[in-house]
């Protein structure tokens, strides 16, 4: 019996008409795949695709696990926060940001539309084609071969950067990220509570740091570092709910120090 190991190409193509390339995390509104074909956003899996995964569920058939109502789409930045709180980001409650998501989403693709769709199916889907059989994927412009092997990319080949970047030094890059998710959450956490009314999603982050500093956060010089932390930080504390925990004597965030202490004892126990 042939068991499916990846979402079909109709079920990527009706999740991105649906999701009309945007985001599903409430307020976010960041698009998946940018006009310039730049991926900015993951296919991903209500429940795990995998054991030992956020919210995986043994008794799925593999066509449920890979289905359409299993999956949704999400930025980079929402994949991630979703993924590292199941508890919080329950089965039940990505179910429900899916259908309010896609109520307005429509099922038939402009040309437009249809070319960013297919870079989100190149983008997860790698395919390797031996022999001369007619096998057609992708038609028209298919690729015809005997054999047709379909992998997932979980990796995009990584960007060359600067031996002295920040983006180069695990540590460091590591640190940026937190904080940077940190601000984001309580940004977020703000929102939902009623009390921040100031329009937001994650991008506008970035491009803040981008426009004080001249560059990406990974692409700063390390030299930068301590700027770039002392900057995130500052915003991180200037939250509503940054500035709720500072009167009441509580931190919103761990030292450089701590999490490198953290990433270490993380490694000894994978070793």
């Amino acid at each position: 019996m042939k068991t499916m190991k990846n979402p079909s190409e109709s079920t990527l193509k009706k999740l991105f008409a649906l999701s009309r390339n945007l985001c599903a995390f409430p307020q976010c509104g960041t698009a998946i795949v940018q006009s310039s074909l730049t991926m900015t956003g993951r296919v991903c899996h209500i429940k795990a695709r995998s054991a030992g995964g956020p919210r995986y569920d043994s008794t799925q058939t593999e066509e449920e696990r890979h289905g359409f109502g299993n999956l949704i789409l999400l930025c980079s930045v929402h994949h991630d926060i979703v993924d590292a709180e199941p508890d919080k980001y329950t089965v039940e409650l990505l179910q429900e940001i899916k259908e309010i998501h896609e109520r307005d989403g429509d099922i038939e693709l402009s040309v437009e539309g249809g070319r960013l769709a297919r870079r989100l199916i190149e983008s997860y889907f790698h395919i390797e084609a031996s022999g001369e059989a007619q096998v057609m994927v992708a038609s028209p412009g298919g690729i015809q071969a005997r054999h047709v092997t379909i992998k997932t990319d979980k990796k995009n080949p990584p960007t060359p950067l600067p031996t002295d970047a920040i983006g180069a030094d695990i540590e460091m890059r590591s640190y940026i990220e937190y904080l940077t998710k940190r601000y984001i959450e309580f940004r977020l956490g703000g929102i939902k509570s009623g009390k921040d009314r100031r329009p937001f999603h994650p991008s506008m982050f970035h491009q803040l740091i981008e426009r004080e500093f001249g560059a990406r956060a990974n692409l700063l010089p390390q030299s930068r570092f301590g700027d770039l932390v002392a900057f995130i930080q500052a915003a991180i504390d200037d939250t509503i709910i940054g500035r709720n925990r500072r009167a009441y004597g509580e931190r919103s965030y761990h030292s450089f120090e701590a999490h490198v202490d953290k990433l270490q004892g993380k490694k000894k126990k994978a070793q």
